[in-house]
Order: C-alpha cells, then structure tokens, then sequence
C-alpha cells in the first residue's frame, strides 16, 4: 500500500509476493503488520480490484486438494486466524504465515454445493476476513470518499471468481435485499453479477455485517451454519443494545397524558428501511429494533407501538460514523430465539 516499504523479490515456491521469513531477516527486529505489503506490480489487479489473498499460488495438486476441502470450514479458519493476529505481528509469525495460507486457500474452494444458511455463513466469514486483512495491511478508511475507494477496491479470489468488499456486500450477500437509500449509490456501488449470489432476504444481515465502525459493532463471530440462527439473533441483540437509544420527553400529545418517546436508531433503518417492512414508515423498524431490544427499553417502545391512533414516538436517525478499528471475536452461545432465517421484516 501506500507509504509501504516494499516487500522482497518473489523467490522460488509457491509463496508469491516473498515470504515473511525472508523480510524479518533483515536488520530490523520486527515489522508491524500495517507496515508489511507487496510491491503494487506484485498484487493481482483484476478491473482495477487489489487482490489480497494471493500469497501462495495454487499449483496441482494444491488445487485439487484445496478444492476437496469444505468452503465453510477453509471461511471460518481463516476468519479465526485473522481475528488472532496481533496489531503488531512479526513478520516471521506462524499464525501470520498461517492465515495468509488460509486466506489463499480460499481461491480454490468449490460453491456450487453450498445452501443458503451455508452460503450466508461462509460469506460472512469471508467478508470480514477481508476487513481484518484490509485493516492489518493498509489500515481502515478515515473519510466517506476514502470509504469508496477502499470498499470498492479491496478484493479477494475466491471459489474461481474475484469480488471487491462492495461486491461481496451488495451483489452476494445483499443481492435479494434492498439497494440503500442514498442520492449517491447508483452511482458508487457496484452491478457485477455472481452465481453464488444469496437468493433469500434476511433483514439481521444489516446488524451481522460490520466494518468496525464506531457507528455499530466491532465485534463478530465466526459464523456456523448450524449454529447460524442463534448467532445471527445474538449479534442483532448486541447491536441494537449498543446503537438504539430511547427516551421520554415532555409535551407528548398521545391520550392519558402519557410522554411522548424519542426513539434514536441507527443509520441502516433510513439507507435499508425497505429490508424491515414496505419502506414507507419508520415504525417498521422501530417494530423490528423492539423485537431485540431488552428491558425498560422495549416495554416503553412497545407500549408507544401499540397505541391505535398516531404513536407518541418521534423516531430519528443516528450520524453513520466513518472511524472503523480492527475487528475482535464475539463468543456466540447455542440458544436461538427460534426466529427465522430469512424474511424481510417481523412476519414479512
């Protein structure tokens, strides 16, 4: 990347870009991950994307074995390997050396066999794989228009195809879901086309899916397709618990001199609102954030949401903030609130 000191001369073996080994060989003790990079002739472009997960080159048979291997189990290592890289990892680290084998292993996997509940889960363990290897390389993003960039230029080969961040996001994992709100998608995110792409709408989707952003959670998983329902239910909970705020104010014009509510929710309820209902009201989503919300919280929020005239609820939305961070494992238990996978809304 940019300001990057070069990496050493791609050397003979199935490593490409040089091996780590070779570059903590030098005079310097240790390298901070954020300062190792390739040489820009050396990452694979592909329609202006910047390949990341090209360290090792598949020769057969590695890409016959590798495409033997389950897509799911090859996503959820390389995101656990990602996860466990210290801000600051040698170059000469195994468990580096380790996820960029993982990460690579990636180009080979084979989808084809993949359900929707698996291709969620693998999806969503590759994109934020990408994000930690993203952020450990080059660092996040400080500005909307070095967002753009980024996400629609940071990429990964995977089962024989190549998409950026932006097209994993809004053309695989979100392809039956809504296009955001915003004067300026259309012309900013991406129109490719995958095979592989998801067919079924999850509205959770929008909480599962974090960039590290101050905005949401950093915070996240590692997905299992088995355990996809409850770890899905957990992050939503977490995420509305951090993001949504509500409260009482005074003047409130509802009947029984009840006070009238102030209900804060995050920005993706206005860029998704069609994903938590018909986008035509924002109580939709105020019903969908209730749904997770815990406590004195929902029972104000519920009791606003049942009145049959015109709720004393005043619903805003939340500054989506651009400072994103590394990302941390979540812990996930087994319990499920036994909501659905997929739909678009609260018995949509």
């Amino acid at each position: 990347g940019a300001g990057a000191p070069a990496a050493p001369a791609a050397g003979s073996g199935p490593a490409a870009g040089g091996a780590p080994a070779a570059a903590a060989a030098s005079d310097e003790p240790s390298l901070s991950l954020q300062q190792f990079g390739f040489r820009p002739s050396i990452f694979t472009r592909k329609g202006g994307r910047l390949v990341l997960n090209g360290r090792r080159l598949l020769f057969q048979p590695e890409l016959a074995a590798a495409s033997r291997l389950d897509a799911c189990e090859c996503a959820a290592r390389a995101l656990r390997l990602a996860l466990a890289l210290d801000e600051a990892e040698p170059l000469s680290s195994p468990r580096l050396v380790a996820f960029l084998d993982a990460a690579s292993s990636l180009k080979a996997v084979r989808l084809d066999g993949l359900d929707e509940e698996q291709k969620l889960a693998f999806f969503l363990n590759v994109y934020h794989t990408m994000i930690q290897h993203a952020y450990s390389l080059l660092g996040p993003p400080s500005s909307l228009l070095k967002a753009i960039s980024f996400f629609n230029t940071i990429a990964y080969q995977v089962g024989g195809d190549v998409f950026t961040l932006a097209e994993l996001e809004h053309n695989v994992l979100r392809a039956p879901s809504c296009r955001p709100k915003s004067f300026f998608s259309k012309w900013v995110l991406p129109k490719s086309s995958y095979s592989f792409a998801l067919t079924t709408a999850d509205y959770r989707l929008n909480f599962a899916l974090s960039c590290g952003s101050a905005s949401g959670l950093a915070t996240v998983p590692v997905y299992q397709p088995t355990l996809l329902g409850a770890q899905l239910d957990a992050v939503a909970s977490a995420f509305l618990a951090r993001t949504v705020a509500v409260s009482c104010r005074s003047g409130g014009g509802g009947g029984g001199g009840d006070a009238a509510v102030a209900l804060t929710l995050p920005k993706l309820f206005q860029w998704y609102a069609r994903d938590f209902g018909s986008g035509k009201h924002a109580m939709e989503g105020a019903a969908v954030a209730m749904e997770f919300l815990r406590g004195p919280e929902r029972e104000l929020l519920r009791s606003r949401l049942a009145q049959e005239q015109k709720p004393d609820l005043e619903i805003r939305y939340a500054p989506f903030s651009f400072a994103c961070s590394r990302l941390i494992e979540l812990e996930v238990g087994r319990e499920s609130s036994g909501r659905r996978i997929s739909g678009g809304g609260p018995g949509g």
